[in-house]
């Protein structure tokens, strides 16, 4: 076997686990993580503690908790659960030629922090330093659970030293990060832009690991946020629509090229399930929300339907729950799907998870995925190992050869229906109240505009 090349060996793999995949196609694996949203504010004292440590010794610091917060639904991840993730990461990815994260490594309202006083504590807390080094600190974990692999970093609405939805174009936050950044992703892969688009509003381009005329765009899609506010500066908003123009050139270019791209970005394509289903207006029309601004929603879809053949994958987070979002053309067919990643954070109420791709080397295209969650979570410590087990896999459950813009619309059609179909995909979702919040998700699928949306999820509205 030690003769036998990587490529080969991830076709045995995949062919083990899915007989139904031809072995015409040289393929390979990568991992997607999002939405880690690490605590370092508990226990008490242990954010004092790391910010007067160097990073490279936080690793050990963290190990040497006596009485690690134990990891509970409903709060953001505790040194016990980041360790344990990292490990779990690092052992169910090692085949993986590259890893995506797809967004927020800090806790939420990590800025509120600044209220709290450490208590018998000499040294008072950073947070502006606190917040870069956790993010450094996210990003090199992560590189050393993967030695040797391209470790390809977005940020998300939390990652930001101004507030939540706040990041600075050209603040103290890019920059402090932006070498970190750069060397995840590889110093030789990323383009001559990098410092110019990186720093200037957290985007940038990287040509692809393993597929040849092939870029990976990522992108700050929080400057596209309705909830963005740049508290710090007074460019954010010029920022936003610089990366739109950006964006809209590289997919021009790549088709001039015949090239491809994927996509990794934070928010979600479309409409805001949770906020949509847990609303109080009174008409069911006014309390759908989407993402994104409408300008730049109007111009982003525009965009991605005119290049589609371009496009070949997509992955965001943000909503912690494990999700879809397909963009159909004019004629109603689906011609991109988003893949939305499961958090590593519970305080959704969800199980932490991640997820592990196949796709085809020679082209880009996505085969099929497995998701791996923790199935113990308030029970694991640091002497016990803890249950990461698979929770599924796409054409297993959904009986479908492989992942595509054209199976997920099938999916959905599915749901629709009684059975094990929607049995799967509300596996996630069984803490989200009520059935007006199951069908908002439903929805918001197949539905990624307002108008269209609301006609699915509103029954009294116009057709």
């Amino acid at each position: 076997m030690k003769h036998l090349s990587r490529a080969v060996i991830a076709v045995l793999a995949l062919l083990a686990a899915n007989p139904g995949v031809s072995a015409s196609q040289p393929s390979g694996t990568f991992g997607v993580v999002s939405d880690i949203h690490f605590d370092p504010f508990e226990p008490e004292g242990l954010a004092t503690n790391l910010q007067a440590t160097e990073l490279k010794n936080w690793t050990s610091r963290l190990a040497a908790l006596r009485t690690p917060s134990a990891p509970r639904r409903g709060h953001d991840t505790t040194s016990a659960l980041l360790v344990s993730a990292i490990a779990a990461i690092a052992e169910h990815m090692t085949a993986a030629d590259f890893v995506l994260f797809a967004g927020d490594f800090l806790g939420h309202r990590f800025d509120a922090h600044k209220s709290r006083k450490p208590v018998n504590q000499k040294l008072p807390i950073d947070e502006l330093s606190l917040g870069e080094k956790t993010v450094l600190f996210l990003i090199g974990a992560l590189r050393e659970a993967l030695p040797g692999k391209p470790v390809i970093v977005t940020l998300g609405n939390n990652d930001s030293d101004c507030g939540d939805y706040a990041i600075q174009p050209e603040g103290v936050f890019l920059t402090a990060t932006s070498e970190a950044v750069k060397e995840a992703a590889g110093a030789d892969n990323v383009s001559s832009e990098f410092n110019a688009t990186y720093r200037g509003g957290g985007y940038y381009e990287v040509r692809h690991p393993t597929v040849r005329n092939a870029k990976i765009l990522v992108l700050n899609d929080v400057l596209w946020s309705k909830s963005y506010e740049n508290r710090c500066g007074e460019t954010g908003l010029d920022a936003g629509q610089k990366q739109l123009e950006w964006l809209k050139a590289q997919l021009s270019d790549q088709e001039e090229r015949g090239g491809t791209v994927w996509i990794l970005h934070h928010i979600p394509w479309g409409i805001d399930a949770y906020s949509t289903g847990h609303g109080q207006a009174d008409s069911c029309e006014t309390n759908v929300v989407s993402f994104l601004r409408d300008d730049i929603a109007i111009e982003l879809f525009a965009a991605l339907r005119r290049y589609a053949h371009t496009v070949s994958a997509s992955f965001s987070g943000h909503a912690h729950y494990d999700d879809f979002r397909v963009l159909s053309n004019s004629a109603g067919e689906p011609v991109i799907v988003d893949k939305v990643v499961p958090a590593i954070s519970p305080i959704a109420g969800q199980n932490p998870a991640f997820q592990v791709f196949t796709y085809e080397i020679s082209n880009g295209l996505l085969i099929d995925y497995t998701t791996r969650h923790l199935t113990d979570l308030e029970t694991i410590s640091p002497n016990a190992t803890a249950k990461w087990q698979t929770e599924y896999t796409f054409s297993e459950a959904y009986r479908e050869p492989r992942f595509s813009p054209s199976a997920v619309r099938r999916l959905y059609d599915k749901l629709g229906k009684t059975g094990d179909f929607r049995e799967v995909y509300h596996n996630q979702r069984r803490r989200v109240a009520g059935a007006s919040a199951l069908r908002a998700y439903t929805c918001a699928i197949a539905h990624i505009e307002a108008v269209p949306f609301r006609r699915c999820y509103c029954p009294d509205s116009e057709r």
